[in-house]
């Protein structure tokens, strides 16, 4: 086995694990997406069952407390999830950059290419994927801050509309 080879092997390995915490992310947002919703549909149960006697104030600030802090959440959430379809700018790899291209010149292209023309492609491809891993994962730590802040007004609020 040739260096080369040996290199465009590790590439393809790492290039399948930046692949992995992109998937990653998105596992997470999922999460997110489900607990915010089901938290603001008790919420929202909470408050139509609620006595009027109980729809004091502070009940409506812990409200909206809770509210802003799982809309937030879900906003980082969706960002997180948004496609990031710019790539490296000649690409034998990112779909981006294939789609954009004629299948018979790409056939042509793909025929053409080195070993070291694949892992620079690959490489470079490799770094663009840590870079949107980045940035999910920053928007989901972001999804994830707003929806545990959220957590303390919700449950007050919740406590103040459903005691008797």
């Amino acid at each position: 086995m040739s260096d080369d080879n040996n290199r465009l092997k590790a590439a393809q390995w790492i290039l399948e694990r930046s692949l992995a915490w992109i998937s990653g992310a998105e596992v997470k947002v999922g999460v997110i997406v489900a607990i915010n919703t089901a938290m603001l549909a008790g919420l929202g149960s909470a408050y139509n069952g609620a006595l009027a006697d109980a729809r004091i104030p502070w009940a409506y600030v812990f409200i909206a407390a809770a509210v802003l802090g799982l809309s937030a959440g879900l906003y980082c959430a969706a960002m997180a999830v948004l496609p990031r379809l710019d790539g490296p700018a000649k690409s034998l790899l990112f779909f981006g950059r294939v789609a954009k291209v004629g299948q018979a010149d790409y056939i042509e292209a793909l025929k053409k290419a080195s070993d070291d023309d694949l892992l620079a492609d690959w490489s470079a491809q490799i770094h663009r994927n840590a870079e949107i891993a980045c940035i999910k994962f920053g928007w989901v730590r972001t999804a994830m801050v707003w929806s545990f802040s959220a957590i303390v007004p919700w449950c007050l609020a919740i406590f103040m509309l459903v005691k008797k």
